[in-house]
Protein backbone atom coordinates (compact mmCIF):
# COMPACT_ATOMS: atom_id res chain seq x y z
CA UNK A 1 0.00 0.00 0.00
CA UNK A 2 1.46 3.56 -0.83
CA UNK A 3 1.94 6.44 1.95
CA UNK A 4 1.01 9.76 1.18
CA UNK A 5 3.75 11.47 -0.17
CA UNK A 6 1.82 15.06 -1.37
CA UNK A 7 -1.14 17.37 0.76
CA UNK A 8 -1.67 20.48 -1.27
CA UNK A 9 -4.38 23.26 -0.54
CA UNK A 10 -5.99 24.31 -4.11
CA UNK A 11 -7.97 27.44 -3.86
CA UNK A 12 -10.81 28.25 -6.20
CA UNK A 13 -13.10 31.39 -6.86
CA UNK A 14 -15.27 32.62 -9.52
CA UNK A 15 -17.36 36.26 -9.16
CA UNK A 16 -20.84 36.01 -9.69
CA UNK A 17 -23.05 38.38 -12.12
CA UNK A 18 -25.34 39.03 -9.15
CA UNK A 19 -25.51 38.75 -5.49
CA UNK A 20 -27.78 37.29 -3.11
CA UNK A 21 -28.21 36.49 0.40
CA UNK A 22 -29.17 34.78 3.21
CA UNK A 23 -29.16 35.94 6.86
CA UNK A 24 -25.61 35.50 7.35
CA UNK A 25 -24.30 37.76 4.84
CA UNK A 26 -24.36 39.12 1.16
CA UNK A 27 -23.15 36.20 -1.32
CA UNK A 28 -21.57 37.77 -4.37
CA UNK A 29 -18.88 35.22 -4.82
CA UNK A 30 -18.30 31.23 -4.86
CA UNK A 31 -14.94 30.45 -3.05
CA UNK A 32 -13.54 27.18 -1.68
CA UNK A 33 -10.33 25.66 -0.49
CA UNK A 34 -9.98 22.19 -1.57
CA UNK A 35 -7.70 19.35 -0.85
CA UNK A 36 -5.96 17.30 -2.55
CA UNK A 37 -4.13 14.05 -1.23
CA UNK A 38 -1.65 12.15 -3.02
CA UNK A 39 -0.49 8.25 -2.51
CA UNK A 40 1.21 6.89 -5.47
CA UNK A 41 -0.32 6.89 -8.31
CA UNK A 42 -3.49 7.78 -6.89
CA UNK A 43 -5.22 11.39 -5.68
CA UNK A 44 -8.04 12.06 -3.27
CA UNK A 45 -10.64 15.12 -3.51
CA UNK A 46 -11.76 17.06 -0.16
CA UNK A 47 -12.82 20.06 0.38
CA UNK A 48 -13.24 22.57 3.18
CA UNK A 49 -16.13 24.63 4.92
CA UNK A 50 -15.37 28.54 4.83
CA UNK A 51 -13.16 30.95 3.02
CA UNK A 52 -9.78 30.13 1.60
CA UNK A 53 -7.41 32.49 3.98
CA UNK A 54 -6.86 30.10 7.11
CA UNK A 55 -7.87 26.83 5.58
CA UNK A 56 -4.87 27.23 3.15
CA UNK A 57 -2.38 27.94 5.65
CA UNK A 58 -3.82 25.08 8.45
CA UNK A 59 -3.34 22.59 4.93
CA UNK A 60 -0.24 23.11 3.65
CA UNK A 61 2.14 24.34 7.11
CA UNK A 62 0.29 22.22 9.51
CA UNK A 63 -1.46 19.20 8.36
CA UNK A 64 0.53 18.21 5.01
CA UNK A 65 4.12 17.72 7.37
CA UNK A 66 2.02 15.38 9.40
CA UNK A 67 0.36 13.38 7.11
CA UNK A 68 3.24 12.82 4.65
CA UNK A 69 4.19 8.99 4.93
CA UNK A 70 1.58 7.61 6.79
CA UNK A 71 -0.84 4.99 5.83
CA UNK A 72 -3.74 6.80 3.64
CA UNK A 73 -6.26 4.14 4.36
CA UNK A 74 -5.90 4.46 8.26
CA UNK A 75 -8.68 7.60 7.89
CA UNK A 76 -10.60 7.23 10.86
CA UNK A 77 -7.16 7.16 13.33
CA UNK A 78 -5.67 10.14 11.28
CA UNK A 79 -9.01 11.96 11.80
CA UNK A 80 -8.86 11.13 15.51
CA UNK A 81 -5.03 12.38 15.76
CA UNK A 82 -6.01 15.35 13.72
CA UNK A 83 -8.36 16.60 15.98
CA UNK A 84 -6.19 15.76 19.25
CA UNK A 85 -3.32 17.50 17.68
CA UNK A 86 -5.15 20.72 16.82
CA UNK A 87 -7.00 21.08 19.64
CA UNK A 88 -3.20 20.99 21.81
CA UNK A 89 -2.31 23.56 19.40
CA UNK A 90 -5.45 25.83 19.57
CA UNK A 91 -6.63 24.96 22.92
CA UNK A 92 -10.23 27.23 22.65
CA UNK A 93 -11.30 25.55 19.12
CA UNK A 94 -10.79 23.32 16.40
CA UNK A 95 -10.96 24.31 13.04
CA UNK A 96 -13.26 21.13 11.85
CA UNK A 97 -13.53 22.77 7.77
CA UNK A 98 -9.76 21.18 7.68
CA UNK A 99 -10.51 18.13 9.73
CA UNK A 100 -13.52 17.59 7.36
CA UNK A 101 -11.19 18.92 3.81
CA UNK A 102 -8.12 16.78 4.42
CA UNK A 103 -10.84 13.69 5.93
CA UNK A 104 -13.33 13.46 2.87
CA UNK A 105 -10.09 13.67 0.51
CA UNK A 106 -8.82 10.62 2.37
CA UNK A 107 -11.99 8.51 2.11
CA UNK A 108 -11.67 9.55 -1.45
CA UNK A 109 -8.22 8.25 -1.91
CA UNK A 110 -8.92 4.91 0.69
CA UNK A 111 -11.92 3.70 -1.73
CA UNK A 112 -9.67 4.63 -5.13
CA UNK A 113 -6.86 2.37 -3.84
CA UNK A 114 -8.90 -0.40 -2.78
CA UNK A 115 -11.36 -0.11 -5.87
CA UNK A 116 -14.85 0.92 -3.48
CA UNK A 117 -17.18 3.72 -3.49
CA UNK A 118 -17.32 5.33 -0.01
CA UNK A 119 -20.79 4.35 0.59
CA UNK A 120 -19.44 0.81 0.09
CA UNK A 121 -16.97 1.43 2.61
CA UNK A 122 -19.57 3.00 5.02
CA UNK A 123 -21.15 -0.61 5.50
CA UNK A 124 -22.67 -0.33 1.81
CA UNK A 125 -25.25 1.62 -0.09
CA UNK A 126 -29.48 1.10 0.54
CA UNK A 127 -30.45 3.32 -2.42
CA UNK A 128 -28.78 4.12 -5.71
CA UNK A 129 -30.68 7.52 -5.76
CA UNK A 130 -31.99 10.47 -3.29
CA UNK A 131 -35.30 13.30 -3.24
CA UNK A 132 -34.25 16.21 -3.38
CA UNK A 133 -35.10 19.30 -1.99
CA UNK A 134 -34.43 22.62 -4.28
CA UNK A 135 -32.52 25.20 -1.87
CA UNK A 136 -32.61 28.65 -3.01
CA UNK A 137 -35.06 31.12 -2.68
CA UNK A 138 -32.48 33.28 -1.58
CA UNK A 139 -33.38 37.84 -0.57
CA UNK A 140 -32.36 39.62 -3.65
CA UNK A 141 -30.74 43.34 -4.42
CA UNK A 142 -34.64 44.80 -4.93
CA UNK A 143 -36.31 48.09 -4.08
CA UNK A 144 -39.08 46.90 -2.62
CA UNK A 145 -40.60 43.95 -0.81
CA UNK A 146 -43.26 42.78 -3.60
CA UNK A 147 -40.64 42.71 -6.08
CA UNK A 148 -38.72 40.26 -3.48
CA UNK A 149 -41.68 38.33 -2.68
CA UNK A 150 -42.28 37.82 -6.87
CA UNK A 151 -38.93 37.19 -7.49
CA UNK A 152 -39.14 33.75 -4.90
CA UNK A 153 -42.56 32.91 -6.03
CA UNK A 154 -41.30 32.84 -9.45
CA UNK A 155 -38.25 30.98 -8.52
CA UNK A 156 -40.79 28.40 -6.49
CA UNK A 157 -42.88 27.94 -9.29
CA UNK A 158 -40.21 27.28 -11.33
CA UNK A 159 -38.27 24.60 -9.21
CA UNK A 160 -41.84 22.67 -8.99
CA UNK A 161 -41.89 22.60 -12.93
CA UNK A 162 -38.74 21.19 -12.93
CA UNK A 163 -40.02 18.43 -10.83
CA UNK A 164 -38.48 19.18 -7.27
CA UNK A 165 -41.44 17.87 -4.75
CA UNK A 166 -39.68 20.26 -2.12
CA UNK A 167 -38.10 23.15 -1.50
CA UNK A 168 -36.03 25.32 1.14
CA UNK A 169 -36.40 29.39 1.53
CA UNK A 170 -34.53 32.01 3.46
CA UNK A 171 -36.26 33.95 6.23
CA UNK A 172 -34.66 36.48 8.77
CA UNK A 173 -35.18 39.52 6.52
CA UNK A 174 -34.32 42.18 9.29
CA UNK A 175 -30.51 41.37 9.13
CA UNK A 176 -30.23 43.13 6.05
CA UNK A 177 -33.25 44.61 4.84
CA UNK A 178 -35.84 47.07 6.34
CA UNK A 179 -38.49 44.38 6.80
CA UNK A 180 -38.99 42.03 9.36
CA UNK A 181 -40.77 39.07 10.75
CA UNK A 182 -44.05 40.14 9.11
CA UNK A 183 -42.57 39.99 5.61
CA UNK A 184 -40.32 36.88 6.46
CA UNK A 185 -44.01 34.82 7.00
CA UNK A 186 -45.27 36.63 3.92
CA UNK A 187 -42.63 34.96 2.37
CA UNK A 188 -43.24 31.66 3.00
CA UNK A 189 -47.20 32.39 3.21
CA UNK A 190 -46.31 33.52 -0.74
CA UNK A 191 -44.55 30.31 -1.76
CA UNK A 192 -47.05 27.91 -0.38
CA UNK A 193 -49.69 29.86 -2.16
CA UNK A 194 -47.95 29.18 -5.09
CA UNK A 195 -46.77 25.78 -5.21
CA UNK A 196 -49.73 24.29 -3.28
CA UNK A 197 -50.39 21.76 -0.37
CA UNK A 198 -48.76 18.37 -1.99
CA UNK A 199 -45.26 20.44 -2.09
CA UNK A 200 -42.91 19.87 1.01
CA UNK A 201 -42.17 23.41 2.48
CA UNK A 202 -38.41 23.58 4.72
CA UNK A 203 -37.50 26.93 5.74
CA UNK A 204 -33.98 28.32 7.08
CA UNK A 205 -33.27 31.27 8.83
CA UNK A 206 -29.70 31.16 9.14
CA UNK A 207 -29.81 31.57 13.09
CA UNK A 208 -31.13 35.36 12.65
CA UNK A 209 -33.64 35.12 15.70
CA UNK A 210 -33.65 35.41 19.00
CA UNK A 211 -35.61 33.58 21.11
CA UNK A 212 -38.62 35.44 21.13
CA UNK A 213 -39.06 36.40 17.56
CA UNK A 214 -38.07 32.51 16.64
CA UNK A 215 -41.27 31.46 18.82
CA UNK A 216 -43.53 34.23 17.35
CA UNK A 217 -42.20 32.71 13.90
CA UNK A 218 -42.03 29.33 14.31
CA UNK A 219 -45.57 29.17 15.47
CA UNK A 220 -46.84 30.78 11.92
CA UNK A 221 -44.59 28.39 10.30
CA UNK A 222 -46.40 25.40 11.27
CA UNK A 223 -49.63 26.91 10.26
CA UNK A 224 -48.38 27.10 7.28
CA UNK A 225 -47.17 22.88 7.14
CA UNK A 226 -43.84 23.99 6.96
CA UNK A 227 -41.92 20.45 7.63
CA UNK A 228 -38.90 22.16 9.74
CA UNK A 229 -37.11 25.52 10.72
CA UNK A 230 -33.76 25.51 10.53
CA UNK A 231 -31.73 27.12 12.45
CA UNK A 232 -33.87 29.26 14.14
CA UNK A 233 -31.51 30.59 16.83
CA UNK A 234 -27.88 31.36 17.55
CA UNK A 235 -26.13 27.15 17.06
CA UNK A 236 -24.01 27.82 20.63
CA UNK A 237 -27.63 28.10 22.29
CA UNK A 238 -27.85 24.11 22.89
CA UNK A 239 -30.48 24.59 26.09
CA UNK A 240 -32.39 27.38 23.94
CA UNK A 241 -32.41 25.41 21.18
CA UNK A 242 -34.18 22.30 23.56
CA UNK A 243 -37.01 24.77 24.91
CA UNK A 244 -37.98 26.21 21.60
CA UNK A 245 -38.12 22.83 20.23
CA UNK A 246 -41.01 21.99 23.16
CA UNK A 247 -42.62 24.89 22.75
CA UNK A 248 -43.00 24.50 19.02
CA UNK A 249 -45.11 22.40 16.56
CA UNK A 250 -43.03 22.92 13.75
CA UNK A 251 -39.84 20.56 13.77
CA UNK A 252 -36.76 22.14 14.24
CA UNK A 253 -33.46 21.70 12.12
CA UNK A 254 -30.10 22.60 12.84
CA UNK A 255 -26.39 21.04 12.42
CA UNK A 256 -24.46 22.92 9.78
CA UNK A 257 -22.46 24.94 12.53
CA UNK A 258 -21.91 22.19 14.93
CA UNK A 259 -18.83 20.06 14.48
CA UNK A 260 -17.79 16.39 16.11
CA UNK A 261 -20.10 14.23 16.98
CA UNK A 262 -19.53 15.65 20.71
CA UNK A 263 -21.17 18.88 19.63
CA UNK A 264 -24.20 16.77 18.28
CA UNK A 265 -24.37 14.63 21.23
CA UNK A 266 -25.03 17.88 23.62
CA UNK A 267 -27.58 18.73 21.27
CA UNK A 268 -29.69 15.22 21.21
CA UNK A 269 -29.19 14.69 24.73
CA UNK A 270 -30.92 17.95 25.32
CA UNK A 271 -34.15 17.29 23.30
CA UNK A 272 -32.72 20.61 20.98
CA UNK A 273 -33.70 19.12 17.31
CA UNK A 274 -35.87 16.68 15.61
CA UNK A 275 -33.10 16.98 12.24
CA UNK A 276 -29.38 16.63 12.66
CA UNK A 277 -27.72 18.60 9.83
CA UNK A 278 -24.13 17.60 9.91
CA UNK A 279 -22.07 19.33 6.80
CA UNK A 280 -19.15 16.95 5.46
CA UNK A 281 -17.33 20.31 4.91
CA UNK A 282 -17.71 21.32 8.51
CA UNK A 283 -18.67 18.55 10.86
CA UNK A 284 -15.54 17.39 10.19
CA UNK A 285 -15.28 15.04 7.22
CA UNK A 286 -17.15 12.01 5.88
CA UNK A 287 -15.80 10.28 9.54
CA UNK A 288 -17.78 12.93 12.28
CA UNK A 289 -20.86 12.71 9.70
CA UNK A 290 -21.15 8.99 9.69
CA UNK A 291 -20.96 9.12 13.35
CA UNK A 292 -23.50 11.83 13.40
CA UNK A 293 -25.59 9.51 11.72
CA UNK A 294 -24.69 7.01 13.81
CA UNK A 295 -25.57 8.88 16.79
CA UNK A 296 -28.72 10.31 15.06
CA UNK A 297 -30.04 6.71 14.36
CA UNK A 298 -29.65 5.32 18.28
CA UNK A 299 -32.04 8.53 18.95
CA UNK A 300 -34.70 7.55 16.60
CA UNK A 301 -33.79 11.08 14.63
CA UNK A 302 -33.31 11.89 11.22
CA UNK A 303 -29.78 13.03 10.01
CA UNK A 304 -30.22 15.30 6.54
CA UNK A 305 -26.69 16.20 5.72
CA UNK A 306 -26.10 20.09 5.47
CA UNK A 307 -25.12 20.63 1.21
CA UNK A 308 -23.92 24.14 -0.11
CA UNK A 309 -20.72 23.65 -1.65
CA UNK A 310 -18.45 22.30 -4.82
CA UNK A 311 -19.21 19.52 -6.57
CA UNK A 312 -16.59 17.52 -4.18
CA UNK A 313 -18.91 18.66 -1.13
CA UNK A 314 -21.86 17.50 -2.88
CA UNK A 315 -19.93 13.99 -4.15
CA UNK A 316 -19.12 13.40 -0.44
CA UNK A 317 -22.32 13.89 0.86
CA UNK A 318 -24.16 11.72 -1.78
CA UNK A 319 -21.76 8.53 -0.58
CA UNK A 320 -23.18 9.59 2.73
CA UNK A 321 -26.50 9.52 2.05
CA UNK A 322 -26.53 6.20 0.22
CA UNK A 323 -26.13 4.64 3.45
CA UNK A 324 -28.78 5.94 5.85
CA UNK A 325 -31.83 4.42 6.84
CA UNK A 326 -35.72 5.40 6.07
CA UNK A 327 -36.15 8.35 3.86
CA UNK A 328 -33.43 11.23 3.75
CA UNK A 329 -33.53 14.38 1.64
CA UNK A 330 -30.40 15.74 -0.35
CA UNK A 331 -30.08 19.26 0.15
CA UNK A 332 -29.57 20.30 -3.62
CA UNK A 333 -28.13 24.24 -4.12
CA UNK A 334 -29.79 25.72 -7.35
CA UNK A 335 -28.12 29.05 -6.80
CA UNK A 336 -25.20 30.18 -9.17
CA UNK A 337 -22.44 27.87 -8.69
CA UNK A 338 -20.19 27.35 -12.00
CA UNK A 339 -17.86 25.55 -9.96
CA UNK A 340 -20.20 23.11 -8.89
CA UNK A 341 -21.91 23.07 -12.12
CA UNK A 342 -18.24 22.17 -14.05
CA UNK A 343 -15.84 21.33 -11.40
CA UNK A 344 -16.68 16.94 -12.33
CA UNK A 345 -16.22 15.95 -15.27
CA UNK A 346 -19.48 14.41 -15.38
CA UNK A 347 -21.74 17.21 -13.41
CA UNK A 348 -24.07 15.68 -10.46
CA UNK A 349 -27.09 16.08 -11.72
CA UNK A 350 -31.01 15.77 -10.91
CA UNK A 351 -33.66 13.45 -12.95
CA UNK A 352 -36.82 15.56 -11.41
CA UNK A 353 -37.16 15.45 -7.39
CA UNK A 354 -34.25 12.50 -7.29
CA UNK A 355 -30.51 12.81 -7.71
CA UNK A 356 -28.14 9.55 -8.40
CA UNK A 357 -25.81 8.19 -6.15
CA UNK A 358 -22.24 7.64 -8.14
CA UNK A 359 -21.69 4.22 -7.93
CA UNK A 360 -17.75 4.40 -8.39
CA UNK A 361 -14.73 4.11 -6.31
CA UNK A 362 -14.14 6.96 -3.78
CA UNK A 363 -16.62 9.78 -3.69
CA UNK A 364 -17.36 8.63 -6.93
CA UNK A 365 -16.41 11.84 -9.31
CA UNK A 366 -13.68 13.03 -11.62
CA UNK A 367 -11.90 16.16 -11.03
CA UNK A 368 -11.35 18.34 -14.38
CA UNK A 369 -8.27 19.94 -14.12
CA UNK A 370 -8.67 22.05 -17.12
CA UNK A 371 -11.86 23.73 -14.97
CA UNK A 372 -9.76 23.27 -11.94
CA UNK A 373 -7.01 25.51 -13.67
CA UNK A 374 -9.42 28.26 -14.96
CA UNK A 375 -11.23 28.44 -11.20
CA UNK A 376 -7.60 28.78 -9.28
CA UNK A 377 -6.86 31.92 -7.99
CA UNK A 378 -3.09 31.62 -6.38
Amino acid sequence: MPTIDDVTAIPLRRELDERFANAQKWIDSREYCLVRVKAGEQTGWGECWGPVAGNRELVEEYVAPRLRGRDPTNVEQIHDDLVFELRSSYHSYVPASVVGGVDIALWDLRGKLRGESVASLLGGRRRDSVRAYATGHFFRDVDSFDALRAAVVEEARGHVKAGFTALKNKIGLARHTPWGREEDIELVRAIREAVGDDVTLLTDANHAYDAADARWVGRRLADLDVRFFEEPIPPEGIDQYARLNDALDVSLAAGECWAFEGEFRRAVEAGAVDYLQPDVTSAGGITSTDRVASLARSANLQAFPHVFGSAVALAASLQVLATLPGEPLLEFDRTPNPIREDLAVEPITNDRDRVPIPDRPGIGIEVDEDILAEFRVD
